[in-house]
């Protein structure tokens, strides 16, 4: 079942990208945002939540919170500087450094591969087949200085998938509601102090963090709420949680269509495309790995 949350978690990735569009926060503010915001909306529902009893759970909470600050900076920075969607159409490069992490904290799965190698390189097979189709999304002249500064990026970003499959290994079924919120409050915070410091650091004003123009487009910010619930139980059902990352990209092709409509309503804008045949790519592999994780 972790596909059905996959699937609305990529619908909510799709309206958080139309939504950052419309509302165009500056970077400094929008990463003290990204934290606070989720954080703070959910905190008074403190006292109706059962706490997880492993303290790891907690750990691994706080330290996703470091990782999620760290690859939002050097994310935005590139995305200032080259764009965002020349910058996101590398994003799928991480998806096998997830597959790769996860085997070397879990090295029985890899004997299971072994015992099973058709299903492992069908596996494989749809990985690649998802980066393949997901990185033509959006190409860029500059793709290689791009890649030269975004490598620790995307590393990061495995280590974060890693780390939010982590977390949910440590709850049970019954526990996976309050596992999610206590999850987006301790690693929001995390997140939204360490980007004050840096905001004061870098004498940037206090005053633009509760503008009203800039607090109006807060409200974006929220949709992440539901995408990091479901991403969470997604990530609780999945076997390697590179099944996830690589799904995830189902929110192209609702981005895509978004702007088709968007476009027929005669509605200006710059909505990217994927050829058919790399539409028909993403969702074959994105179906194989469904039924692989199954089998």
């Amino acid at each position: 079942m972790w596909f059905l949350f996959v699937i609305i978690t990529s619908l909510f990735n799709c309206a958080y990208y139309f939504g950052n569009q419309i509302a165009k926060l500056k970077p400094n503010v929008f990463m003290f945002y990204r934290g606070a915001f989720p954080a703070l909306v959910l905190l008074p529902f403190l006292p109706l939540m059962t706490f997880v009893s492993a303290w790891q759970f907690y750990a691994f909470c706080v330290l996703q919170g470091f990782v999620i600050a760290f690859i939002d900076y050097r994310n935005f920075y590139a995305m200032r500087k080259w764009g965002a969607e020349a910058v996101s159409a590398l994003h799928p490069l991480s998806i096998g450094a997830v597959f790769v992490l996860w085997i070397v904290l879990k090295p029985l799965i890899l004997a299971d591969y072994i015992d099973n190698l058709g299903r492992f390189v069908g596996i494989i097979i749809a990985l690649v087949g998802i980066i393949y189709a997901t990185a033509s999304f959006q190409k860029s002249a500059q793709s290689k200085q791009m890649l030269h500064y975004l490598w620790p990026y995307f590393f990061g970003a495995a280590i974060c998938d890693v780390l939010n499959k982590q977390c949910m290994s440590y709850v049970t079924s019954e526990q996976l509601v309050f596992a999610s919120y206590f999850y987006i409050v301790i690693t929001g915070l995390v997140v939204a102090i360490i980007n004050l410091i840096i905001y004061i650091k870098n004498n940037n004003k206090i005053n633009e963090l509760y503008k009203l123009s800039n607090l109006k487009y807060s409200l974006v910010i929220l949709l992440l709420i539901g995408s990091m619930a479901c991403k969470n139980a997604a990530m609780f059902q999945v076997s390697n949680p590179s099944f996830v990352s690589a799904t995830l990209y189902l929110y192209i092709i609702w981005i895509m269509l978004v702007g088709q409509v968007l476009r027929k309503l005669g509605k200006d804008g710059n909505y990217h495309t994927l050829e058919r045949k790399k539409v028909f790519v993403l969702l074959i592999c994105a179906v194989a790995l469904i039924l692989l994780d199954n089998k």
